[in-house]
């Protein structure tokens, strides 16, 4: 999932595991000084301890983090209550609690003690998740169109930028963008006569030089208000100063009427991207529900996302740019959010995987950018989200797990 290569992928790995196997080696330090069955949580909380640093420092954000490797929706339904911290501590738990069996000889009783105290918790938690995803409220829903372009003009238009970059020259640009841009606002047509209520794109689906971006807006508001669709506009705007002056990626929103609602700037930098806006996630109401946006990157950041645990966001709108290798992953990533915040969510990916989920992370629609020449996705999504613990409380089951570190630790300090 790392586009380096060479020298700095190994030293990120390194460094990567360093952090890891320090979690490792507390363990066997604390395991000889804890005697019990306490002594098999020592190495969850250390772990959990350890990723909430790094997620809450790394500017690859969630990447790496265990709970991603987790799939089972029974299970995920956790991260409602205690973020990504508790999947991480239950893994993680399952690992002391063999390793801890294994020391005492798999003893009989330490098996039914084991039962007692990892198996009421872990089943607990599939029981809780069944309930959850049983649990039907009946919801209006709204189709929703993601727009993608095909390969071809997504290739032109890397040429032409490559083109600016090493030779300045902007021949190819305007007149490659200006077929695509207006290739876009013909599918939005479409979207529209199909039934979708809200169209947008994948992220800087729209790519167009610094002067002529507000001719652009004006077409595309008068096709919002033909269609009478909220229409969202993920665009990358070139300056002239091009590659000094970093492009803006943005997303801009307009209503049925031809009103612009908010833009946002994408928060979060990839490498070689630049202007970025402040950061903070805006939203507009809808007769739909109340909807809001990121953009790509945005969505591996849990604290990120997490400011609009206030704002009862029903809808998450994420234009996405990804590549082969973290297809279909980093889709499945951003529906971590959703069930974080109790938002329902599409993400519209280029070379990548479209998906809509609700706010249980349940699939709804999807699309392969690799398996496909569709260029629509529509999804028909709940418009009402629902309010979660973990909206809620924050991050106190990770703060938990610093708590009990720190209370272990001192009992060790006193005993010696």
């Amino acid at each position: 999932m790392m586009p380096i290569a060479g020298f700095f992928y190994y030293f990120l790995m390194l460094m990567m595991s360093v952090f890891t196997s320090i979690t490792f080696l507390i363990d066997r330090i604390y395991s000889q000084k804890l005697k019990g069955i306490i002594s098999t949580l020592v190495f969850p909380s250390a772990y959990v301890i350890m990723e909430f640093i790094v997620v809450s420092t790394n500017p690859s954000g969630s990447y790496g983090t265990l709970a991603h490797t987790q799939s089972s929706l029974p299970l995920l339904q956790f991260v409602s209550i205690t973020g990504i911290w508790g999947i991480t501590f239950l893994i993680t738990w399952t690992a002391s609690m063999l390793n801890w069996l294994w020391d005492n000889l798999f003893d009989i009783r330490k098996i039914y003690l084991g039962l007692l105290v990892f198996g009421i918790p872990f089943l607990s938690v599939i029981i809780f998740g069944q309930i959850r995803l049983l649990n039907t409220i009946e919801n209006n829903t709204v189709r929703v169109a993601s727009i993608n372009i095909s390969n071809t003009a997504v290739n032109n238009r890397h040429h032409a930028i490559g083109n600016i970059y090493k030779n300045k020259d902007w021949s190819e640009y305007d007149t490659i963008n200006e077929n695509s841009n207006n290739d876009f606002l013909n599918q939005c047509n479409i979207a529209a006569s199909s039934g979708a209520n809200i169209v947008f794109g994948f992220e800087t689906v729209i790519s167009l030089s610094e002067d002529k971006e507000n001719a652009f807006i004006e077409k595309a508001k008068t096709i919002a208000q033909k269609n009478s669709i909220y229409l969202g506009l993920p665009t990358q705007v070139m300056f002239h100063g091009f590659p000094e002056i970093r492009p803006e990626n943005k997303i801009t929103w307009i209503s049925p009427e031809g009103r612009i609602l908010f833009t946002f700037h994408k928060a979060k930098p990839t490498p070689g991207e630049g202007v970025y806006g402040d950061g903070l996630l805006k939203y507009f109401d809808s007769p739909y529900g109340r909807i809001s946006s990121s953009i790509c990157f945005d969505m591996d950041f849990p604290l990120l996302i997490k400011q609009i645990s206030n704002k009862n966001v029903d809808i998450m709108l994420v234009p996405g740019n990804d590549w082969p290798e973290i297809t279909p992953y980093h889709t499945y990533v951003s529906s971590f959010r959703a069930l974080e915040q109790g938002f329902n969510l599409v993400r519209s990916a280029s070379q990548g995987l479209s998906a809509s989920f609700n706010y249980k992370g349940q699939l709804l629609s999807s699309m392969d950018y690799y398996k496909t020449n569709e260029l629509i996705l529509y999804s028909d999504i709940p418009t009402k989200g629902q309010k979660t613990i973990y909206s809620v409380l924050g991050d106190y089951f990770a703060w938990l797990c610093i708590l009990f570190f720190v209370i272990m630790s001192g009992i060790i300090i006193i005993r010696k």
